[in-house]
């Protein structure tokens, strides 16, 4: 009875955990999940430098630069969205703060822009500078 019991607590404890999930999408899928946004729970990151997020990116991103020591200070001030789409040129600073944000222990969902933003432009997506 006790080990059905440390059974039932080990499953109801794993149920109610959070989880955190990674999509990978190009930019073709993403200009889809960008435009239908909550954007009360989904925040889109440019992980570029500042220089190349001004002069171009993504409509409605906010720019954390991977490669900053501010970086992981910025991303702790987002764990709370549920969705969270990274992109940046060539995957790398990308797939960087897709690393801190494993190591903060975001539990929400990551939606990874594989193909960047070259892509996105070379399709003719909506793009600002600042």
């Amino acid at each position: 009875m006790k080990l059905y019991l440390t059974i039932i607590c080990g499953l109801l404890l794993c149920a109610n955990a959070k989880s955190q999930s990674l999509e990978i999408v190009n930019a073709k899928e993403a200009s889809e999940i960008v435009n239908c946004r909550n954007t009360i729970n989904t925040i889109i990151i440019d992980g570029r430098s500042d220089v190349m997020y001004a002069e171009k990116h993504i409509k409605g991103a906010i720019n954390i630069d991977a490669f900053s020591d501010s970086a992981t200070t910025e991303l702790k001030k987002h764990l709370e969205t549920k969705e969270i789409i990274v992109y940046c040129t060539n995957q790398r600073r990308a797939e960087l703060l897709i690393e801190k944000l494993n190591e903060l222990q975001y539990n929400g969902k990551i939606i990874f822009i594989i193909d960047g933003l070259n892509t996105w432009i070379s399709l003719g997506y909506e793009t600002v500078s600042d």
